[in-house]
């Protein structure tokens, strides 16, 4: 699977399907994003565009993995 924007500049704002696959999240987690911050979804007539920049700044928010062993 080709990774979005891959070789290229990433633009700006992009439609759904292209955000969840940058995002590497399901297209419900975004919607319940866009609740919890109102500048993540922009509207373009009838198209629905996820602004890049605020997913960005999202997802750098999120914790950072914690990897350990199992409990055995």
């Amino acid at each position: 699977m080709q990774r979005p924007f891959e070789g290229q500049l990433r633009p700006r704002f992009a439609k759904i399907p292209t955000a969840v696959a940058y995002s590497a999240t399901c297209r419900s987690k975004l919607y319940e994003l866009a609740l919890k911050y109102p500048g993540l979804f922009r509207k373009n007539g009838k198209s629905t565009l996820v602004d890049l920049d605020v997913l960005d700044s999202i997802l750098d928010a999120l914790p950072a993995a914690r990897l350990g062993t199992r409990a055995a």
